[in-house]
C-alpha cells in the first residue's frame, strides 16, 4: 500500500484530522451563524405578527414558534442555510377530552370533542374564526391533515400575498433593511425562502404543529413512552404530515431526542461527520433522521462515559460500523416505535450495496490509518475523494 502522506513531515493521527475535517467541512462559522439568526429571528417574528393580523383563527391559536431541527440542536452540517421551525396552535378546548387514536408506526388519529364541534357554531367563537373549523373533521370527528394544513398555508399564502413584489418575489422591508421572500410547499412544511444577497438565502420550513403533554397517550399505543417519560420532557407533537391517510397525525418527540444527545462530548461530532460521508459517497435517501436513529439507540445502549472516554476517530469507525451492520439488514427500527423500520422504502439491494461500500471503507481506514490517516480524506472530503490533501499537512 503506498503511503500518501507528505514525506519529510510528522504525519497525523486520524484523530487529529478527523478534527480537522470537522473543524473545516463541518462546524459552522460564528459570525455566518450570527447573522443568519438575525435575520431569522427578525424576519419570522415580523411574519409571525403579520399572519396573526391576516387571519383571525390563527391569532385565537395563539401560535408559538419553537426552534428545532438539525440547526437548532447542534446536527446541522455546512452552511447555516436551512432551519425547521415548528408553529404550536392551541386549541381552545380541554385537551383532556381529546382521544388519540393508535395508527400504524409513530402515527395516531386525533378525534375532536363535542365542544370543538361546536366552536364553528357559537356567535362567539365564530367570530374569532372558528367557522373555518367547520369541515376540519369526517363524521367519525377525526381531525383531518389534509384540511388543517390547506388552513395553515392559507395563512401564509394570504399574509404573503399582501406584501409588495419585485421581480416575482414578495419584499419585506424591516428596520431599513429589504428581504425578498419567496414561498413553497414541502410536505408538512411551508418552506419560506429569504433572500440576503441574490446568490445567498436562508430557507425556513414552517411546520404547523399541535402540543400535547403527559401523561395523555395514544390508546393501544406501540411507541415506547417509557423512553419518553425517561427524559422527564412532558411535551410532544402531532405533525401534519401528508400520508396515505388523511387523518394520521405523525407524533414527534423532539425536545426528548435532545434530552438523550445532550452532555455526550463528541456524540454530536461523530454524528455530523458520519451526515459528511453520506454527503460524499451520495447516500441521498439515507435521511439525516435514520443516521440520528442510529446514535439515540447507541446512546441507549451505553452509559455516558462510552462517549467521555472514546476518542472521535474510535466513534466515527464504531458508528460506520453500526451504519454498515444496519444496511446489510435493510433496517433500522424507528427509536420511538421500535416496530417500525425507518428504511422500509429502500431497496434492499441499494442497502446492501451501500453496506458492501462502507465495510471496504472501513478495512481501507483500518489498514491505513497509523502509516497513513490521510486516506480518511478521500471518503469525508469532496478534494480527497479527488485526491491530494488540500492543506490538510501537519505544520513543520
Amino acid at each position: 500500500m503506498v503511503n500518501t502522506a507528505p514525506k519529510g513531515k510528522k504525519t497525523k493521527t486520524l484523530e487529529v484530522i478527523l478534527q480537522e475535517i470537522n473543524k473545516r467541512h463541518v462546524r459552522i462559522k460564528n459570525l455566518e451563524k450570527k447573522n443568519n439568526n438575525l435575520v431569522l429571528y427578525t424576519v419570522l417574528k415580523e411574519l409571525l405578527k403579520q399572519m396573526r393580523k391576516c387571519d383571525s383563527l390563527f391569532d385565537s391559536m395563539k401560535p408559538k414558534l419553537e426552534y428545532l431541527g438539525s440547526y437548532f440542536d447542534g446536527l446541522r452540517v455546512g452552511q447555516p442555510t436551512e432551519y425547521d421551525l415548528n408553529v404550536i396552535l392551541t386549541l381552545h378546548l380541554d385537551y383532556n377530552k381529546i382521544i388519540l387514536e393508535s395508527q400504524k408506526n409513530a402515527y395516531v388519529s386525533i378525534r375532536m370533542p363535542e365542544e370543538f364541534r361546536r366552536l364553528s357554531k357559537m356567535p362567539a367563537t365564530a367570530m374569532k374564526g372558528f367557522k373555518k373549523t367547520e369541515f376540519w373533521c369526517d363524521p367519525s370527528f377525526r381531525l383531518s391533515v389534509t384540511s388543517f394544513r390547506s388552513w395553515a398555508q392559507s395563512v401564509v399564502d394570504v399574509t404573503l400575498n399582501k406584501l409588495p413584489v419585485h421581480d416575482g418575489k414578495r419584499i419585506l422591508q424591516l428596520k431599513g433593511e429589504t428581504y425578498k421572500i419567496l414561498y413553497k410547499i414541502s410536505g408538512p412544511a411551508n418552506t419560506i425562502t429569504i433572500y440576503i444577497d441574490d446568490d445567498y438565502v436562508i430557507d425556513v420550513d414552517l411546520v404547523p404543529t399541535l402540543q400535547f403533554e403527559l401523561p395523555k397517550k395514544p390508546t393501544s399505543s406501540k411507541i415506547d413512552f417509557k423512553k419518553v417519560e425517561n427524559t422527564n420532557v412532558s411535551y410532544y407533537f402531532a405533525v401534519p404530515k401528508p400520508n396515505d391517510d388523511e387523518f394520521s397525525w405523525r407524533l414527534a418527540f423532539p425536545y426528548q431526542e435532545r434530552f438523550y444527545m445532550k452532555t455526550r462530548n463528541n456524540c454530536k461530532s461523530a454524528l455530523k461527520l458520519i451526515k459528511l460521508f453520506r454527503d460524499i459517497q451520495g447516500f441521498e435517501k439515507l435521511a439525516s433522521y435514520f443516521i440520528k436513529t442510529l446514535f439515540l439507540w447507541v446512546i441507549v445502549e451505553n452509559d455516558e462515559d462510552f462517549w467521555k472516554e472514546k476518542s472521535l476517530a474510535y466513534l466515527v469507525l464504531y458508528m460506520l460500523g453500526k451504519l454498515r451492520n444496519s444496511l446489510a439488514v435493510a433496517t433500522i427500527k424507528n427509536f420511538w416505535c421500535p416496530e417500525h423500520n425507518l428504511l422500509e422504502k429502500i431497496n434492499q439491494q441499494t442497502c446492501l450495496n451501500w453496506s458492501n461500500r462502507i465495510s471496504n471503507i472501513i478495512k481501507d481506514i483500518e489498514r491505513q490509518k497509523v502509516k497513513n490517516p490521510y486516506v480518511v480524506l478521500k471518503y469525508f472530503t469532496k478534494q480527497g475523494n479527488k485526491g491530494g490533501h488540500n492543506g490538510f499537512e501537519p505544520k513543520v
